[in-house]
């Protein structure tokens, strides 16, 4: 009966030994990255908004060329207008009545003085497109990020499904023995009892561990674009990572690849363009343009209608605007200020968050090899328990506890590891430097 009890709870421990040694690098991890990136409509609209960006740039260097413009305008007069009569008619003769004033024009119109206007235009669409670059690598970063822990956490629910399983067996296995016992009147009912009600509970762990599975496929695959009902493949058990980390220019790194600060320093340096284009309209403007123009009255006053061409200069000073100047100046000055401001609270959230992570990172795997040790501990100890068992040394209960404590001991170290590759992926994440 001893050997049979031992060989149970070893074939458990070959099972949970398993899961924790035989683990390789999950790759599967970056497949559902791009998969996640490629699906997500966060990142679909951050393309559109960097193509549209990308569009407003072309058309900010399209306004330096000269712009050609067609034209037409009729008006009707009740009272005619009394055109002058020719040179060369005689004293007396009253000039044409003309009621429709009408003309097509074709303007040519080169810009060459603006105030910086066409210039601070073009370099704030310039800005605007390296602030949407930024946030679309933004947005990918966070989709990876979320791929990450939805997929880590699948496993883990997986595992920890696993891991119910494989112990309500033993108890199982268990109770039988116990069963036996009874029957051949070693042990009293009441052993058996107090291992039924430790298996009615490892079945309802059973049941929760599979209900949270499921839950955590649907919100997988919510994220990846597949059927809620699909079941994607995933590891069997987490990896519990153990690595390295220098502490060693994290923050500078962190400060040159975090796309908030591209976004946020785009967006800071397109206000700051959009001062000097609302200070430029207030400052003298030259152009020039040439057209040609038909309709009447025509040259020489007559009420037929002919072609006619033009050339022109064009100056405008601005003198007085009663204070529209200053105000619209301090309106998109704040609006700078704001923005930059904006950039250095995300600069400081941003050392922190590496700090945090950096310290989380180490913590939670310090926190692992701990739940390991423990693990091994709670193993030793059911050993030890069912020796005494079989000895007549250790009631029923006291096994069961034993099995009980070792099965808390598997659940705090698949929480541990879980912990650990999720620190990892925060790790990067704060490091900006994700990948697919």
């Amino acid at each position: 009966m001893k050997r049979k009890i031992i060989i149970l709870l070893s074939i458990y421990f070959l099972l949970s030994a398993q899961n924790i040694f035989s683990q390789v690098e999950d790759t599967l991890i970056y497949r559902y990255r791009r998969i996640a990136v490629d699906y997500q409509q966060q990142v679909k609209m951050a393309e559109r908004g960097l193509k549209g960006a990308e569009s407003k740039l072309k058309a900010a260097k399209s306004v330096y060329g000269p712009k050609l413009d067609f034209s037409g305008n009729y008006g009707y007069y009740g009272n005619a207008l009394k055109l002058a009569p020719p040179a060369d008619a005689p004293v007396g003769t009253p000039g044409e009545e003309l009621h429709s004033l009408y003309s097509l024009d074709l303007t040519l119109y080169q810009p060459i003085i603006t105030g910086g206007n066409l210039k601070n235009k073009k370099l704030a669409a310039q800005s605007e497109v390296d602030a949407m670059r930024g946030y679309l690598k933004l947005s990918k970063q966070e989709v990876m990020f979320n791929a990450d822990k939805l997929y880590l956490n699948t496993v883990a629910k997986k595992e920890i499904y696993n891991l119910a399983i494989e112990y309500r067996n033993v108890v199982n296995d268990f109770v039988n023995v116990i069963k036996s016992k009874v029957e051949e009147e070693v042990v009293g009912k009441n052993e058996l009892y107090q291992s039924k009600v430790r298996l009615n509970d490892a079945q309802y762990q059973v049941l929760k561990a599979a209900k949270d599975f499921e839950m955590s496929i649907m919100d997988l695959n919510k994220l990846l674009g597949f059927p809620v009902d699909t079941l994607p493949r995933v590891a069997d058990s987490l990896m519990p990572l153990v690595k390295s980390f220098s502490a060693d220019s994290l923050i500078v790194r962190a400060l040159k690849n975090r796309p908030e600060l591209t976004y946020l320093n785009g967006k800071a340096m397109a206000t700051k363009y959009n001062e000097k284009v609302t200070v430029s309209k207030f400052k003298p403007q030259f152009g020039a343009l040439a057209g040609g123009k038909w309709g009447a009255p025509s040259p020489g006053l007559k009420t037929d209608p002919d072609f006619n061409y033009y050339f022109k200069a064009q100056l405008k000073i601005p003198i007085y605007y009663w204070g529209q100047k200053q105000n619209e100046y301090n309106a998109v000055r704040q609006a700078t200020q704001i923005a930059q401001l904006r950039v250095e609270q995300t600069k400081d959230a941003v050392v922190l968050q590496v700090q945090r992570s950096y310290y989380n990172l180490e913590k939670s795997q310090e926190q692992m090899k701990f739940a390991k040790s423990a693990l091994n501990n709670a193993k030793k100890n059911v050993s030890v328990m069912l020796d005494r068992y079989n000895e007549g040394l250790s009631s029923v209960l006291e096994v069961l506890d034993a099995q009980a404590f070792l099965q808390k001991s598997f659940l705090n170290y698949i929480e541990a590891k879980y912990d650990v590759n999720v620190a990892y992926s925060e790790y990067m994440h704060a490091l900006g430097e994700m990948a697919k």
